[in-house]
Formats: C-alpha cells, sequence, structure tokens
C-alpha cells in the first residue's frame, strides 16, 4: 500500500513547538512557516536510550520540541 495522501501545511502543526509563541505574539508570525515541509519524524526524548522503533509523526520541517529531538527515518539511530 502507498503513503496515506499528503497533509497540507497549517498552523496547528505548531502545536508544541517552541516557535510556536510566534504564531500568536508576532505580527506576521513565526518566521519559518513559510519555507516549512510537512514531514515525517521521530519524537524522541532526550532521556530515551538508541536504538529508536520508526513511529513517526507528521510535523512541520521546522519543529522542535522542547526536551525531544525530531529524527528523519534515515538516521542511524531509528530501528525500523
Amino acid at each position: 500500500m502507498g503513503e496515506s495522501r499528503e497533509m497540507k501545511k497549517s498552523k496547528q502543526l505548531c502545536n508544541g513547538c517552541r516557535n510556536d509563541f510566534y504564531n500568536y505574539n508576532i505580527a506576521d508570525g513565526c518566521w519559518s512557516f513559510d519555507n516549512a515541509k510537512v514531514v515525517k519524524r521521530q519524537r524522541v526524548g532526550t532521556w530515551q536510550p538508541p536504538p529508536y522503533k520508526w513511529n513517526p509523526e507528521i510535523c512541520l520541517s521546522c519543529y522542535h520540541a522542547v526536551g525531544y529531538s525530531m529524527l528523519e527515518k534515515n538516521d542511524c539511530r531509528i530501528k525500523i
């Protein structure tokens, strides 16, 4: 089976990002949003030891979660 349909970029995907503050407190919003792409990444806590099982979530390419790393599928620490 193929991948599911691509999700459209929206500010909802910014929820939980440390830069989401700028979407509501600066007139033009977050400076990263315009160039961001919708991607699949694995959320990994800073306290978790590798290897990490690939269980991705959809987020923006600029997403930065506090206390977490967002790893790509080709990262050597990801086990599929």
